[in-house]
């Protein structure tokens, strides 16, 4: 048979090494267990007389909030769920003893585990702080309540350390969602720039293959964090597009012509405005220089016409169009029909990708840059775009972009190409985005 010292020597001396003094003989430690740091921390919060007063209900939501940071799972995190269901209310007030006094041979029945799985799981818990080892001479748990329901004599499984450990296991609770939160938004950009560096390289292999073999590099380095792997990717992305700025600007020098669709002929624009056309016209910007393909004439609505490109700087909302060519007739705006509820229902799969809700306009125009990069857009073509028909305008194009792309990347072979000629349409008032959201719906 087992003998219980009320105060083990080892145990005594090993808590006045640690804080100075010893532990009280009102909360003893059977001789039996095998004390560690953790478990003589816990022990001394547990004898202290002065605890916070709490409730339990905040105690339960902190617990299981910190559970995940402090490798509590599995059997661990079910053993701590039965011992909060089974500590009474009253207990946490001032003056009492949060004890649960359950077997392990219970707790074992309860989990559906062996009882020194169960040992392993209460080790685990008094070692981070939540519980403390509170045994009676003989080792059973019990627990002898007076008439007001004071529990006069209380030996058993004691919460009183996570009382005093609350606000820095709230801190820790904090601390660890955060951490998930970046690495969860680490892992979508790089999915952002490693599409967009792929996108990049179909367009131009011969400039930008060499992007993609520095970006498998980066995913073949284990050493590198999901934050580091974002971090190369997002410089690689950037330094690509300087890359294709430049070139850009070399060829807007050499030919100062827009490109048109592939399907029809080719355009030459030179800077003299057209008689026909109003003054007020001018050329397209060199960010049109990028060619792109159209598939099957499935975008027909979005192909570029045989006239000059352009079109008057307008900002949101988008005013009506005066008739052209001098009719009474108005003709309609770009943004009718459209409301940003149509544009959330059509572009779901957009919000998936991106982590975005767009229940406003805003929240449109803030997720504008990341879809950018989605489409592989440089920061001057959407900045042309703006300006040329207002903020809210290129932004339901950029998100109706996207959703095609994501939905079939091989309909549009160009995104960033297809979002310039929705921007050419828009400047001549032929752009009907309720169409093209409908259709997504």
């Amino acid at each position: 048979m087992r003998k219980f010292n009320a105060t083990p020597d080892g145990v005594t001396a090993a808590a006045r090494s640690q804080n100075g003094r010893g532990i009280p003989s009102s909360h003893q430690i059977a001789s039996f267990r095998k004390v560690s740091a953790g478990i003589l921390a816990s022990a001394h919060l547990a004898a202290q007389d002065a605890r916070p007063e709490v409730s339990k209900k905040d105690i339960s939501l902190v617990l299981k909030r910190v559970a995940p940071a402090l490798g509590i799972d599995g059997t661990a995190y079910h053993v701590l769920d039965i011992l909060l269901g089974l500590v009474q209310s009253d207990d946490f007030k001032a003056g009492r003893r949060s004890v649960v006094a359950i077997s392990n041979l219970r707790l074992a029945e309860y989990t559906r585990r062996t009882a020194r799985t169960v040992t392993r799981c209460l080790k685990k818990l008094v070692e981070a702080g939540i519980l403390a080892y509170r045994d009676s001479p003989t080792g059973r748990r019990y627990v002898y309540r007076g008439r007001g329901g004071q529990a006069e004599q209380a030996y058993g499984l004691d919460f009183t350390p996570a009382c005093f450990n609350l606000e820095a296991f709230k801190a820790q609770a904090d601390a660890f969602q955060h951490r998930l939160k970046a690495e969860q938004e680490a892992r979508r950009a790089v999915t952002r720039f490693s599409r967009a560096i792929r996108d990049l390289a179909e367009t131009d292999p011969a400039s930008f293959h060499g992007y993609v073999a520095l970006a498998e590099d980066v995913f073949d380095r284990s050493e590198l964090t999901v934050s580091d792997r974002a971090d190369w990717l997002q410089a690689l992305y950037e330094e690509a597009l300087r890359l294709l700025e430049t070139k850009e600007s070399e060829s807007n020098q050499e030919d100062m012509s827009c490109a048109g669709d592939i399907d029809v002929s080719p355009l030459f624009i030179t800077t003299h405005p057209d008689p026909l056309k109003s003054n007020n016209k001018r050329t397209c910007s060199s960010e049109q220089d990028i060619k792109f393909t159209r598939d099957n004439g499935s975008a027909v609505e979005l192909a570029l016409e045989k006239e000059p490109c352009g079109g008057h700087s307008d900002y949101q909302p988008p005013k009506p169009q005066a008739a052209r060519h001098g009719g009474g007739k108005r003709t309609e705006t770009n943004l009718d029909g459209v409301s940003i509820g149509l544009i959330q229902s059509a572009c779901s799969q957009v919000q998936t990708e991106t982590g975005h809700s767009f229940t406003t306009w805003s929240d449109l125009c803030r997720a504008a840059d990341q879809l950018r990069i989605l489409i592989g857009l440089s920061p001057s073509g959407y900045q042309n775009a703006v300006e040329r028909q207002g903020q809210y305008l290129a932004a339901a194009c950029l998100v109706i972009v996207a959703e095609k792309a994501l939905r079939d990347p091989e309909q549009i072979t160009s995104p960033g190409g297809y979002f310039r000629a929705m921007i050419d349409r828009a400047g001549e008032g032929k752009l009907h985005l309720h169409k093209s959201l409908h259709g997504l719906v």
